[in-house]
C-alpha cells in the first residue's frame, strides 16, 4: 500500500465515523423532539381536562349532579364508617362535588408535573417543592386527594401510582 492510499484510507474512516457520529446525533434529537412533543401533548391534556373542571365548578346543576350522585355512592358503601356516613348526609351536594372535582384536579396537575419531571423538563429543585405539596395533599385529612386517589388507583400512571404509593408509605 502506498502512502497516498494510506492517507486515503484514513480519510475515508475518518468521513466514515464523522458521518456514523452525525447519524446518531440526529437520533437524539428526533428523540428528544419526540419527547417534547409527548410533554406538549401531555400538558395539552391536563389543560383540556382543567377547562371541563372549571366549567363543571361554575355549573350549580353539575355541581348538585356530581354531589348527588357521590353522596348515594358513599352512603350506600358499607365500609364507610357511620361518623363520616353522618357527615356526608349533612353535607350540601354542591360541596361534596367541589370537594371531589379539586381532588381531582390536584392529582391530575401533580401527575403533569410529575410526568415533566420524569422527562427531564423540570429541575430537581422545582420537583422537590412539588412534591412536598403532593405529600401534604395526600395526607391532609380535610383534604380529599388521598379517597379520590384510593377510589380509582389504576386510571393513574403506573409511574404516578408508584410515586404515591411510595409517599404513603414515608
Amino acid at each position: 500500500m502506498t502512502r497516498s492510499e494510506i492517507v486515503q484510507a484514513i480519510i475515508q474512516g475518518v468521513g466514515l465515523m464523522a458521518v456514523v457520529i452525525s447519524l446518531v446525533f440526529v437520533g437524539l434529537q428526533l428523540r428528544q423532539s419526540q419527547e417534547i412533543a409527548i410533554a406538549a401533548q401531555y400538558q395539552a391534556r391536563l389543560d383540556a381536562a382543567s377547562s371541563h373542571y372549571a366549567a363543571v365548578l361554575q355549573s350549580e346543576p353539575g355541581l348538585r349532579v356530581i354531589g348527588r350522585d357521590l353522596k348515594a355512592s358513599i352512603l350506600a358503601d358499607p365500609g364507610t364508617p357511620v361518623e363520616i356516613k353522618a357527615w356526608v348526609e349533612a353535607q350540601p351536594e354542591e360541596e361534596l362535588a367541589f370537594r371531589a372535582v379539586g381532588a381531582i384536579i390536584f392529582l391530575k396537575s401533580h401527575d403533569n408535573v410529575f410526568f415533566q419531571y420524569e422527562k427531564g423538563f423540570l429541575s430537581e429543585e422545582a420537583w422537590k417543592a412539588l412534591r412536598l405539596q403532593l405529600k401534604a395533599g395526600l395526607n391532609d385529612p380535610n383534604s380529599w386527594v388521598r379517597s379520590v386517589y384510593e377510589e380509582e388507583p389504576m386510571v393513574w400512571r403506573e409511574s404516578y401510582r408508584e410515586l404515591i404509593q411510595e409517599i404513603l408509605a414515608e
